[in-house]
């Protein structure tokens, strides 16, 4: 087929070259006809030699591709033969594997019931045994199973009771350390500043002449402010400043805030000093009930809607110092210490919050009405609702009752901790001293006593006895007494150690003679 193309083609060639020349001769008369012959008759020969090599090299590449697809034929053949065997292979191994797990099943059944078969002979042989039992005892199955049971019972509690001796044991070893450990991780938690506020407040002035404005005639207006306030008030102590001093914070702060309405008038009368007074204590009051606020909002209580009055109480904490100590600061200390405490035991946390905040809550108000501190905490938070473990996490702390709850106990803890941190407390050399003293007299006023130290700033004060009037029996006796007398009549913060001695000396020399 492809020959006779090929012939096709030529042939078209010579004709179309035929044409070609009969065209051109036919349009160009002027051109010799001999010499288009001779170009016709070479382009006819090489098209015939073309046509000629076209069909030699095609029939060349028509037996390579029969020789090729007669090759591949066979390639074809061969593996498809190599396939039917692997097929054939597969079908012999999957029949061989359906034969052998056909086998495998039934000896599966063979055993299973067999198994099946034991274990009815094993529940009969044990219906068998037990009632062989039952006979010869002459005891019923329930009297038998509740025997079994509570004794299982009996090892259990005693296992039990044995594994908490054990404990117990452990804890009383180590509860010291575990304590340690938990009080130091709880202080090193905690990274606030101390709680010391000073007692007096400094106002700075612009220029000296103004004081004389506030001062008035004679002083007058001075004193009518001393008066109204119940403050100490000192102008030439230091220039442009005024000095206002006074144990009470709340009269303190009306102070200051009225001298700084007054410098602020043109011309200050005694008339212009009260009015003055008046705002700064309606201010004052405000700005309290607005610290009560903040601090229940801090303390995540404001969902309580605790009455104005209730906000005025916690306000005035801001305004009250206990060896120079801020209560407010001082409540906020021991309420995130006893908070952290409880988290680590996992107590209940809002009663220790709670409890760790309100436990000075009484401080607010007992310069005014007087009465413990703690039992006045009491009163106000039974009057406000608060629950009767909340309460009483709150004013035990100081051991007016025993502390039944372990929330009270960290309260307790929490507010050692706050007052023992270093200067966190402050008092003045007068009062210092006069402590010491105090602590120094008593413990010498005892028969039998012969010198007294009270060291580590009047934490602890140790009593020299005469050993030939006092026993060692006598000892603990007269600690505990000096330790009472010195709880009744001494003013101090956390606790005092006394500790009694009696030193004994003995003396003998060895003597021996020389002889000649």
């Amino acid at each position: 087929m492809n020959e006779l193309m090929q012939i096709i083609v030529a042939l078209g060639a010579i004709i179309v070259g035929f044409g070609l020349g009969f065209f051109v001769l036919k349009s160009r008369k002027d051109i010799d006809l001999a010499s288009y012959q001779k170009k016709s008759a070479d382009a006819i020969a090489k098209s015939t030699h073309e046509a000629e090599t076209i069909k030699t090299s095609n029939h060349t590449r028509l037996e390579e591709i029969k020789n090729y697809m007669v090759e591949f034929e066979e390639k074809n053949k061969i593996q498809c033969e190599k396939i039917e065997k692997l097929i054939v292979s597969k079908e012999e191994q999957l029949q061989n594997k359906s034969v052998k797990a056909q086998e495998v099943q039934k000896a599966l059944d063979g055993e299973a019931q067999l198994v099946e078969a034991l274990n009815a002979n094993m529940k009969q042989l044990e219906k068998d045994l037990l009632q062989k039992l039952l006979t010869k005892t002459g005891n019923k199955l329930d009297d038998v199973k509740s025997e079994v049971i509570n004794e299982l019972q009996r090892d259990l509690e005693l296992e039990r009771e044995d594994k908490l001796r054990k404990y117990e044991e452990y804890l009383k070893e180590e509860k010291v350390r575990i304590a340690k450990d938990l009080i130091t991780s709880v202080i090193q938690r905690y990274s606030a500043p101390t709680s010391v506020d000073k007692k007096s407040t400094a106002i700075e002035v612009a220029r000296d002449e103004a004081k004389g404005k506030v001062l008035g005639r004679n002083a007058s207006n001075i004193l009518l402010i001393e008066e109204l306030t119940g403050t100490d008030i000192i102008f030439n102590d230091a220039p442009n400043m005024i000095i206002v001093s006074c144990f009470d914070l709340v009269r303190r702060h009306i102070a200051r805030e009225t001298i700084l309405k007054l410098l602020k008038e043109k011309a200050v009368t005694t008339d212009v000093v009260r009015k003055k007074h008046q705002e700064s204590e309606q201010e004052t009051e405000k700005t309290l009930i607005r610290i009560g606020k903040e601090t229940v909002k801090m303390l995540g209580l404001d969902s309580r809607n605790y009455p104005d009055d209730f906000m005025r109480i916690i306000g005035r904490l801001k305004f009250r110092t206990s060896y120079g100590q801020n209560i407010l600061k001082h409540s906020f200390e021991v309420g995130y210490f006893t908070l952290m405490l409880g988290g680590e035991l996992n107590l209940n946390m809002l009663t220790c919050k709670i409890g760790g905040f309100f436990h000075d809550l009484g401080k607010a108000i007992d310069q005014e009405v007087g009465g413990s501190h703690d039992v006045l905490t009491k009163e106000i938070m039974e009057k406000y609702s608060f629950s009767e473990d909340e309460i009483h996490a709150a004013w035990a702390h100081h051991d007016a009752i025993p502390q039944r709850t372990a929330e009270a106990l960290l309260v307790k803890a929490g507010d050692a901790i706050s007052a023992g941190r270093p200067g966190a407390r402050q008092e003045s050399i007068e009062k210092y001293i006069e402590r010491i003293q105090a602590i120094e007299k008593i413990s010498s006023s005892y028969e039998g006593v012969s010198k007294t130290f009270a060291i580590s700033a009047g934490r602890e004060v140790r009593v020299m006895v005469e050993p030939q009037q006092m026993k060692d029996g006598q000892l603990l006796p007269l600690a505990k007494s000096i330790a009472s007398d010195i709880q009744a009549n001494v003013a101090y913060p956390g606790k005092i150690k006394v500790n009694v001695i009696r030193r004994t000396k003995n003396i003998d020399y060895a003597k021996k003679e020389f002889t000649k």
